[in-house]
């Protein structure tokens, strides 16, 4: 979800959820393509009451709207995009670049290599300064194209792909009380 569809989902997000979060319920970020209401202690909480105080639910409805781009690039600083949107983002890279370039295995360096920037997954090139902090699929073995083909399809559907995303942006996401002072020259994550 990107500060444009969160702030499309706020304004569509029903008057009475807005009550709902000032008696207490907590604002969830839902497969990055929808609101739902939840409990604090949840995963993927956009927003929850905290010490704020509101005298209506439009007061708080627009003051999300007025901070949707803060509280976007803040949610996903802190927070994973979901696996469902994860394998979809990759699956469409993969159909428009072909399995191969995203493979390393012997003889062959990947030609792409993944990163997320906020809710979206993209890919770099070896051009790229950053491209050797990137992921990709490794293979110890040389395969055939088909081989890889399935190969990979297998590394995103098992959820593999998911958690070597997770696993390279693990300090990242369980650093939540972190405190980041000056993120003008932050160039997103992995």
């Amino acid at each position: 979800m990107n500060a444009e569809q969160f702030k499309q989902a706020l304004n569509e997000f029903p008057d009475e959820n807005y009550q709902a979060i000032i008696d207490g319920a907590a604002l969830i970020v839902f497969e990055d393509k929808a609101l739902t209401l939840g409990k604090s202690q949840q995963a993927y909480v956009i927003f929850e009451m905290g010490d704020e105080t509101f005298d209506s639910s439009d007061a708080l409805k627009a003051s999300l709207i007025e901070r949707s781009n803060d509280l976007i690039q803040e949610y996903y600083q802190y927070n994973p995009i979901s696996k469902m949107h994860f394998n979809n983002q990759l699956m469409n890279l993969v159909k428009e670049h072909g399995a191969n370039a995203f493979v390393t295995m012997p003889g062959q360096e990947a030609i792409v290599k993944l990163f997320v920037e906020g809710s979206e997954v993209i890919v770099e090139t070896n051009e790229s300064p950053r491209f050797k902090y990137g992921f990709c699929y490794v293979l110890n073995e040389k395969l055939l194209p088909q081989a890889v083909e399935n190969k990979v399809k297998n590394w995103v559907s098992s959820g593999s792909a998911y958690d070597d995303y997770i696993s390279v942006n693990v300090c990242r996401f369980s650093s939540a009380d972190m405190e980041v002072e000056d993120t003008s020259s932050y160039s997103g994550s992995l």
